[in-house]
């Protein structure tokens, strides 16, 4: 009986172990879920967890901040098909380790054969371009990469071929999708159960039509996109079902340098990229904002002044769309004349923040994963940042535009297009051989030759608003990356008026989550000083900001994830530099 009884009791603690250590396993296995990470070799910032782990594993393995870049982006494009893709547009702003900026345009580009319609469409064929994603990052590989480019693309096809589990946010936003998955036979068959359900949380989505487009991808370095296979069925396909886009196109699409631009802010230097993207408009506003003391004031009496900065960048756009002349867009004369118009609200005793940047649990009933919070189709877009020992840095925003883009899927390619043409983007210009302006704008800070701040946003409009605040609150503020990506934020009315953009300096919708938002008393300071606010509760309504900072006295990097998404940041415990 003792025998019968120890081995019963050793049998017990062997299976106890055993399912201990499997859920050790299971859980390594995991990608790490944290908003904020430190490392002194290299860093990884992203919005949705297998993207940072995938960017984060090549670090790991030896790879440089650009290596790291593209397998996040390739994975971010499987995992997050409603925000972007391969068949979308994206702006690329790399900082060498030598410190020379250098960037990369592969927005859409409208079809020579395009044909406006006499009705815009809101989605379907007709809003198609040619695709720029794939022909950036083949240039950010083959003049910045130090890795096989089929090792990079590894993780995106592992994640389409074997599946992922779709977090609680793309569960949301399929969902809203659903009748419009439904019209498009190859959107259809990707991305529902069974052509009737759509995937909720949890649940695993394998997308085995795109492992094998990104698999041509990677066989033949990115060519296969442009004049491959997949180019073939790209233009049967639209020319078939009233589309533009011609295997002459693909074959023709290049990824030009991107446009540069910066500014000198209170001793730092802002690099971005102006039109077609919105780096422009982060220039113009810090340099507004640079004519004010904005360190002397309350953060209600900041938020007043920052509002109306914003709001005559965006202005600008109205009688300098282009930005064909750069002197122009980072003229500090213009911004003084600018500055002269700005309301500056009474002073107040100053005030301690309102707000708790701390312990943010994320409210899934609560939070604008499907983007109708400024109205529909408004804000999918994703951004990511990666930095390396060497200090190498890059900065990319990439979308397809509205949620699921222009909601069509190629039968057996397996991915999204963007939308470029008709109704989503009928403000800029959709003549043949344009790239229509977005407002997406990678960004990086610089001090004394060394990089400080690497960022960026999603979220539409709201992209500008979220990068000159974290840069206004850690510069003028002298908030932690984690403090100035977690403070709330403001963003500025603004409408359409016979055709054109109409802004509202002394109107703005605030930032009142129950966690790090505004408070009662703001709101009726900023009445008293004759500002209208409107208190917007929901989280994720003012762009999500992924960033990086640089210590340069420790040479630490610090990832930081916006706390109201999904994403996360990491940093590797290898790196090249220990090779």
């Amino acid at each position: 009986m003792k025998h019968i009884l120890l081995l019963t009791i050793l049998s017990v603690l062997f299976f106890a172990c055993r399912e201990v250590q499997e859920k050790q396993q299971k859980a390594e296995s995991k990608p790490a879920t944290t908003k904020l990470a430190q490392s002194g070799l290299g860093m990884v910032a992203a919005a949705q967890p297998l993207a940072t782990a995938a960017g984060n594993s090549i670090l790991e393995a030896g790879g440089n901040a650009a290596d790291a870049a593209v397998a996040t982006a390739f994975v971010l494009a499987v995992v997050e098909p409603t925000m972007n893709g391969i068949g979308g547009r994206n702006q690329i702003l790399v900082r060498q380790a030598d410190g020379s900026f250098v960037g990369y345009n592969g927005m859409t580009e409208v079809p020579a054969s395009f044909v406006p319609a006499e009705e815009p469409p809101n989605n379907g064929y007709g809003t198609v371009a040619t695709p720029g994603v794939v022909a950036a990052l083949m240039r950010l590989h083959t003049e910045h990469g130090s890795m096989p480019w089929t090792e990079l693309i590894k993780p995106a096809i592992q994640y389409a071929n074997e599946g992922f589990e779709v977090l609680e946010g793309e569960a949301v936003r399929h969902a809203y999708a659903l009748e419009d998955i439904r019209q498009n036979p190859g959107f259809r068959g990707q991305m529902l159960k069974n052509d009737t359900m759509t995937y909720k949380a949890g649940e695993i989505l394998t997308q085995p039509d795109l492992a094998k487009t990104l698999q041509r991808i990677a066989e033949t370095n990115g060519k296969d996109f442009y004049q491959g296979e997949t180019a073939k069925m790209i233009a049967e396909d639209m020319a078939a079902n009233g589309g533009f886009v011609t295997e002459t196109d693909l074959k023709e699409y290049k990824a030009p340098d991107a446009r540069y631009v910066k500014t000198m802010y209170r001793g730092y230097e802002v690099h971005s990229i102006p039109a077609p993207a919105g780096g422009g408009l982060v220039v113009k506003a810090l340099n507004i904002l640079e004519q004010f003391d904005l360190s002397s004031m309350t953060d209600a009496q900041w938020a007043a002044v920052v509002n109306q900065a914003l709001a005559f960048a965006i202005e600008s756009m109205g009688y300098d769309y282009k930005e064909e002349n750069l002197d122009l867009v980072q003229s500090k004369e213009w911004a003084k004349e600018k500055a002269s118009e700005v309301v500056v609200p009474e002073s107040v005793p100053l005030q301690n923040a309102a707000y708790n940047s701390s312990g943010n649990q994320l409210l899934a009933t609560n939070t604008d994963w499907a983007g109708d919070t400024w109205g529909t189709d408004n804000h999918h877009t994703t951004h990511f940042v990666t930095a390396d020992c060497s200090g190498m840095v890059v900065s990319i925003t990439q979308t397809i535009g509205p949620l699921f883009g222009s909601k069509v899927i190629t039968p057996g390619l397996g991915f999204v297009y963007a939308s470029t043409m008709g109704a989503y983007l009928s403000g800029a210009d959709q003549a043949p051989g344009s790239r229509p302006r977005t407002t997406i704008a990678p960004t990086v800070v610089t001090k004394d030759g060394e990089t400080v701040l690497v960022l960026g946003a999603a979220g539409g409009l709201r992209i500008l608003s979220g990068i000159v605040q974290t840069i206004s609150r850690s510069i003028d503020q002298g908030m932690s990356i984690e403090e100035a990506v977690a403070a709330p934020r403001v963003h500025p009315e603004a409408g359409m008026n016979d055709g054109k953009r109409e802004v509202f300096p002394l109107k703005f919708s605030a930032e009142f989550t129950e966690t790090n938002g505004w408070n009662a008393t703001d709101s009726i300071y900023w009445q008293e000083q004759g500002f209208e606010s409107e208190a917007i509760t929901r989280y994720g309504a003012f762009a999500r900001v992924h960033a990086i900072a640089r210590d340069a006295e420790t040479g630490l990097w610090t990832g930081m994830a916006d706390l109201d998404w999904e994403g996360t940041a990491n940093g590797p415990e290898a790196s090249m530099c220990e090779r």
